[in-house]
């Protein structure tokens, strides 16, 4: 019975479409595309010499027993390097050659293996070990069995492997991995039942199906403007780095006037100049044959790895890079005058994890700009990049062992001449850091959702607060919490807060809610909703911070608030005749309007003054007092909080 070469035909057509659509969508680039590609080669050259010995087998002729022994043998060699080629694919996976040492992952997993297998072959033309032909047909050997054994270790090399490092992948690439194995257990098993269907090379092609849709996928790592790796890549490629603990530099390019320049660009332009900008990068570091990949990651910011074995070469790289982004770039008739920060970091020497090295690159303005190449070394403030990169740990721990505390800052009444309110803040006080800021702690709660439950141990702890006779004995009316955007957005939002204030008996009139613009936003129904029951519940509201960046007065005047609190950019007036105005008219605007206002950020006399003359009704600012933990809150108010003038400590 004659072999049936359809499945070798079938992955000779797969394969050749797996490795043009590598290069029609630009997957060259780096050790995981170009051993891929190689995969691809190998198994296509496998398939085609298999093709070419079951031809040769169906025509039993001894004139082609030559060409017949040749067919067969390469295609042997070449199927049998597969799986160590598949192992180094393996390795470039989890970035993990510099574990072999000095001597390269290649020579031991493919060179060695190569000559080995290529030295089995050439025996067996003389002693017939592995096959022989008898007259035309094909017979198989004893050695082949070892060379099924030894292909099965090879198998459970690549599967062990994977075990040790599969923290490294999602379970989507760890399945794409792991397929081509149980694929060839199983054609294997169908060979040696019947050694006419060849079926081998058709499920290592599956395994490759599995790989192009799993892994090789370009939409998920290629920018496709500029042609280079994207901020996935960066972050997969940059923490598995840290994770092996190896050693790379990191050249950080921030277009620090991008958005300026995007502005005055249309939409194709500023794309060409990102293609522009990410040629030239492109082009110097192929010319210094440095072992680089690049990445853009947004907003001007590019950013080039440099592996362990070039890394004496990543001030000549910066330095170029610096040089050929000072002059003007020609841009359809404008010359593009770019202000480019290049920076060199070190890891792990001076950047040892990932989130540091994000929150360290982000905006390199913050440095004065000189003109000449950074370095990481002279710029860092290691305290601060520590706590960015243990924040999240910290905001846990703090959240399992009751670390947040409730703060109060009072709130001058103008008119009464007292404190009738005060705003609720929450602080966090590390043993290891101190306190930390909440502009720094606030953006990561949102981040990882862990505001809403922070948001609520604030509003427990101002119920309870309310409920105290201490608050009784205050003077104060009501106290102001904060709601963050996600916290408006969580279902059963208002059912859980008024459960909180029954729990305690807290009147509605004793608590007043401070959201932002953004908390209104029509096309959010549960934010809607929530207000709607707060609202009917008999809740008031306020809106925080207006004033800062653009205000949608539309907006603004649908939304059910009764106070209105003027950041404390209206502060710094500074004289600004013009900004007076402004001021004057907005106050103006707002009591037309029926609102209250409370001015922030007030530290001066003067300023106290001057917003009295405006008729506003509260004032709240570090002029009468910082924020103050719950029990100095209420000894300020015992001493200050009478009707009389107050006395400022």
């Amino acid at each position: 019975m004659n072999m049936i070469p359809t499945f070798d035909l079938c992955s000779f057509i797969l394969l050749s479409f797996f490795l043009a659509a590598t290069y029609f969508r630009r997957m060259t680039r780096g050790k995981i595309n170009q051993y891929y590609i190689i995969l691809l080669i190998i198994c296509l050259l496998t398939c085609s010499f298999d093709i070419l010995a079951i031809f040769l087998d169906a025509r039993h002729d001894p004139a082609f027993a030559a060409l017949q022994f040749t067919a067969h043998s390469v295609y042997l060699f070449l199927h049998n390097i597969t799986l160590p080629l598949y192992f180094l694919y393996i390795i470039a996976q989890t970035d993990t050659f510099h574990r072999f040492g000095r001597v390269s992952a290649e020579i031991w997993f493919l060179l060695v293996p190569a000559v080995g297998y290529g030295a089995v072959m050439a025996l067996n033309a003389f002693n017939g070990m592995v096959f022989t032909l008898d007259n035309g047909i094909y017979v198989r050997g004893w050695f082949m069995n070892v060379l099924y054994i030894i292909s099965a270790l090879w198998s459970l090399l690549c599967i062990i492997y994977l075990i040790i490092y599969h923290r490294l992948f999602t379970p989507a690439v760890l399945v794409g991995l792991l397929s081509t194995f149980p694929l060839m257990a199983v054609a294997v098993v169908v060979q040696m039942l019947d050694h006419n269907i060849r079926i081998e090379m058709f499920a290592i092609t599956v395994g490759m199906l599995f790989i192009a849709t799993f892994i090789q996928r370009p939409e998920a790592v290629i920018d496709f403007n500029t042609g280079i790796n994207k901020f996935n890549a960066y972050a997969v490629d940059m923490k598995r780095g840290f994770h092996n603990k190896k050693k790379f530099d990191v050249i950080l390019i921030n277009i620090a006037n991008f958005l300026s320049i995007q502005e005055i660009l249309n939409y194709e332009s500023a794309n060409q100049l990102l293609r522009m900008i990410a040629d030239t990068i492109s082009k110097i570091t192929k010319r210094s044959k440095a072992a680089v990949e690049l990445y853009y990651l947004d907003k001007g910011r590019f950013r080039v790895f440099v592996d362990n074995r070039s890394r004496d070469r990543s001030d000549y790289l910066a330095e170029s890079i610096n040089a050929a982004l000072k002059p003007k770039l020609p841009l359809n008739g404008m010359e593009i005058d770019l202000v480019a920060y290049v920076c060199i970091v070190k890891c792990p020497e001076e950047i040892h994890d990932f989130d540091t090295l994000i929150e360290f690159g982000k905006d390199l303005s913050k440095f004065r700009f000189s003109g000449k190449v950074l370095y990481a070394a002279q710029m860092l403030d290691h305290s601060k990049y520590d706590l960015m990169s243990s924040l999240d740990k910290i905001i846990n721990e703090a959240i399992l062992n009751n670390r947040f505390e409730v703060y109060y800052q009072p709130i001058y009444s103008v008119s009464e001449k007292c404190y009738r309110s005060a705003e609720a803040l929450v602080r966090l006080y590390d043993e290891h850091y101190g306190f930390i800021s909440p502009a720094i702690f606030i953006p990561a709660t949102e981040r990882t959702g862990t505001i809403i439950t922070i948001g609520r141990f604030v509003f427990e702890e101002v119920c309870k607060f309310i409920a105290s006779e201490e608050f009784k004995n205050s003077g104060l009316d009501y106290i102001e919490v904060n709601l963050s955007l996600m916290q408006c957005m969580q279902g059963g939002l208002a059912g859980d807060l008024l459960s909180i204030m029954k729990k305690y008996g807290v009147r509605p009139e004793q608590i007043n809610l401070e959201i932002t613009e953004s908390a209104d936003s029509e096309t959010q129904s549960i934010i809607a909703e929530n207000i709607t029951e707060l609202l009917k519940a008999g809740i008031t509201f306020s809106l925080d911070d207006f004033g800062t960046g653009y205000s949608n007065m539309q907006r603004m005047a649908s939304m059910p608030l009764k106070i209105v609190k003027l950041d404390k950019t209206f502060v710094n007036m500074n004289d600004n005749p013009k900004l007076l105005i402004v001021v004057q008219n907005t106050v103006k605007m707002l009591k037309a309007m029926n609102m209250e206002i409370v001015v922030e950020g007030v530290e001066t006399a003067e300023l106290v003054e001057r917003f009295t003359l405006l008729n506003c009704e509260y004032i709240q600012g570090f002029y009468y007092s910082r924020p103050l933990p719950k029990d100095d809150f209420v000894d300020f108010l015992r001493k200050n909080n009478t009707l009389s003038p107050v006395t400022v400590e």
